[in-house]
């Protein structure tokens, strides 16, 4: 069995990827669940480098990858069969990724809920952002 090169489109990928942490940020700012993500988690550790922030923004690059790699050889054409995707993924990583954590890591359900939320909120973004960007430029990933 051959496997087909798959032509990505880098720029797609990356600006997703940026805008979707940037819209993380957003989510952690005390516009939105800033407060709680404060109340609940533990203090920072001052020991980390605050260099490593640099490095933050390669999650959503990696997962903006993956997601275009699976429009692709999944064939998904429209920002429906994208978000049914998203959901299912979600629920299978990170849903279950964070139970895990609250039921045997004695985190927070309420801090589980943000972390569990914000993921759900960007991986719905970067699967539709490069679906939609895949048809309006008709180009394959």
């Amino acid at each position: 069995m051959t496997i087909a090169k798959i032509k990505l489109n880098f720029i797609a990928i990356l600006v997703t990827g940026i805008t979707a942490f940037m819209l993380s940020i957003l989510w952690y700012s005390p516009l939105m669940f800033g407060k709680i993500w404060e109340l609940y988690r533990n203090p920072p550790n001052l020991s980390i480098p605050q260099w490593t922030m640099l490095f933050a923004p390669l999650r959503e690059i990696i997962a903006s990858y993956v997601i275009a790699i699976l429009i692709y050889r999944l064939e998904i054409k429209d920002w429906k069969a994208t978000t049914s995707i998203m959901l299912l993924l979600w629920l299978a990583f990170q849903a279950v990724g964070m139970a895990g954590a609250i039921l045997w890591d004695n985190m927070q359900w309420q801090l589980g809920a943000v972390h569990a939320g914000d993921w759900l909120m960007k991986m719905l973004f970067m699967g539709i952002t490069l679906t939609l960007w895949k048809n309006k430029t008709r180009k394959e990933y």
